[in-house]
């Protein structure tokens, strides 16, 4: 008795699951096309988008959205082939809950995205300038809807979120070109030393080849404060990074701040920095 209704009940089970398996070969090959169109068009929409924007931020950004809409249609589709369209439309009416809770529980995260598509249409910044947020100053190197990455001076990689960049004041250094950046240091001369101070920082400081030396970007050696019985001298200066060779630019300050240090102590100049 219990075998013949072992066997009735497997025989059923096998005649449903070959009257399902269309269904089921369907819904599998949907799913697998709809991974291959949503890979496919992302690639070619992005590609578009770049060529039009300039932007890659953007183009991936665009990209991602293309991916998205299309995995889900395919993925409702797939589920509607397996007769289960009273579950898509639950998931899809029960999208927006979804959206609060994981939007609640992923906060930062959904904080820096946000802050990533501000940052890519209002654009204040791209690869290769030099910017300050927060004490972190550096490179752009490069940019994604969550985070900006940056290269300091000391040749450290720092990731900054972009809700960070978003909430507090950013200060973007003006090029006119790419590939010339600006550097800084501060040093303390003795008032009666320091005119003499100035111009030998100045005269060191020319000597640089790959210093810039033209009317828009002068070496300055300007008074920023008096600071203890001391001047506070502000040195700002640029190089272009097309001639740096193989020298980073971290290395190439402190070449220049080398130099200025050696030349005022030959001249017996005292010095803080």
């Amino acid at each position: 008795m219990f075998m013949s209704r072992f066997l009735k009940s497997f025989h059923l089970s096998l005649s449903a699951l070959i009257d399902y398996l269309p269904s089921l070969i369907g819904a599998i090959a949907c799913f697998i096309i709809t991974i291959f169109l949503a890979g496919l068009l992302s690639k070619i929409v992005s590609r578009y988008s770049l060529r039009r924007t300039k932007d890659s931020l953007i183009a991936n950004f665009i990209g991602k959205i293309i991916w998205a809409v299309i995995f889900i249609l395919g993925t409702v589709l797939a589920l509607g082939i397996l007769g289960l369209g009273t579950i898509s439309n639950k998931i899809l009416a029960g999208a927006g809950i979804t959206t609060f809770i994981v939007g609640f529980a992923l906060k930062d995260i959904g904080e820096n995205f946000l802050s990533g598509l501000i940052l890519a249409f209002s654009r204040p910044y791209k690869v290769n300038s030099l910017i300050e947020c927060e004490d972190i100053k550096g490179v752009v190197k490069d940019m994604t809807l969550r985070q900006t990455t940056v290269e300091a001076e000391s040749g450290k990689i720092i990731l900054i979120p972009n809700s960070m960049i978003i909430s507090n004041p950013l200060i973007k250094y003006s090029t006119n070109n790419d590939t010339d950046l600006r550097q800084e240091f501060y040093i303390l001369l003795e008032p009666d030393q320091a005119r003499e101070g100035a111009k030998l920082i100045r005269k060191t400081i020319m000597n640089f080849e790959h210093i810039l030396k033209t009317p828009e970007k002068p070496i300055r050696v300007t008074i920023d404060s008096l600071a203890g019985g001391k001047v506070k001298f502000l040195v700002v200066f640029w190089f272009d990074t097309l001639k740096l060779k193989d020298s980073s630019e971290s290395m190439t300050k402190t070449e220049i701040v080398l130099s200025v240090i050696e030349t005022l102590h030959k001249r017996g100049l005292k010095f803080e920095g």
